[in-house]
Formats: C-alpha cells, structure tokens, sequence
C-alpha cells in the first residue's frame, strides 16, 4: 500500500473516529476498540452498555428503552434489530385493542464473544450465552446458551461450539477485533500499518 493512500485512510479514519466519539457520548458505557456502521440508530442511548472490541453492523437498529448490554468481544452484522419495548396488548387492565398506549420494557443481555449473523432480530427480554453464534435471519425469542450455534425462526439450537477451544482461545487472548484491529488508530489491519 502506497503511503498517499495510507494518508487518504488516515484522514478518514479521523473523521470517523471524530464522529464515533460524540455518537457513543450518550451511551450507559462504552468500551475501546469499537466500530460503528453507517446509518445505525440506537435510542435512548442512556441504556446501551457496550463493551470493548466491538463491532456493529451498518443499518443496525436498537430500541433500548428497557435496557442493552452488550459483552466484549461481540461483533453484530448488519442489519439487526433489538427490541426492549412491546406494546401491552394482554393483560388484565388492557384498555383498548389491538393494544394500549402502555408499554412493556424487558432488557437484553447479549453476553461476551458472540458473533450475530446479518438481519437478525432479537425480542425484549433474551440473554444470549457467552460465545454463541446466531445464525443470519435468526429471529431469537427465547435465551440463547453459552456456546450455542442457533438460527431459524423462532430460533433453536442447531448444535454447540467446541468449549475446550473456546476457552484455550480465550484464555490466551485471542480475541478477533483486538489481534487484528485498533480503531482508535486505524481501520486498517494491524499488519497494515
């Protein structure tokens, strides 16, 4: 790579940092070594906690009224939707139909080193295990396990991920984002410095 284009990604890379920085100023926390997509919405960003070596899709959708915390080490496609409200639509005091003005706040948790594929939703109310995988299209309406590969709609378990090499990997700190990035400084490979 010729130093003018390392020059082009350098200023680039600013101007994204630069917006990253006043985007994620609302947030509950924020850790280090995250990238943000473009068009991404969160609301209410005073409940979004988002962990260190993160990743997060283009178009990503987050309704986190009721709460999201996301572990460290999650990278999230693009295209994913997380809800944390519902309207009421079934309870004893239910006012009008098909639902009432109330609404029904239930956090998410999606725990460390999960990788969710492209256009997944996720419901109020889940918790996604430590080190699973979610399938592209998955809708999740239940709790993921810890080392689960799910997918489908609703989604279930299609098998579980070596555990043993999950935690040797972790253990060492093999982490994705942090052996191969450092979006504080570039969005250039660590081996393209």
């Amino acid at each position: 790579m010729n130093i003018l284009t390392k020059l082009h990604i350098a200023y680039a890379d600013k101007k994204k940092r630069k917006w990253r920085n006043e985007y994620v100023a609302g947030f509950k926390n924020c850790g280090r070594n995250i990238e943000i997509g473009n068009n991404c919405h969160i609301s209410f960003k005073k409940n979004f906690d988002l962990g260190s070596n993160c990743w997060i899709g283009d178009n990503f959708f987050a309704k986190s009224e009721g709460g999201i915390t996301i572990g460290n080490g999650t990278i999230i496609s693009r295209n994913c939707e997380i809800w944390t409200t519902n309207h009421n639509y079934d309870s004893e005091d239910l006012q009008c139909i098909p639902y009432d003005k109330r609404m029904i706040k239930k956090p998410v948790t999606i725990e460390e080193n999960v990788w969710i594929g492209s256009r997944v939703t996720i419901v109020p109310g889940v918790t996604i295990g430590e080190g699973s995988v979610i399938g592209a299209g998955a809708v999740i309406t239940k709790d993921v396990p810890k080392y689960a590969v799910v997918g489908g709609n609703p989604a279930k378990v299609i098998k579980y991920r070596n555990k043993e090499n999950y935690d040797r990997l972790k253990e060492e700190k093999k982490i994705y984002l942090d052996v191969e990035y450092d979006f504080e400084k570039s969005s250039l490979r660590k081996t393209e410095w």
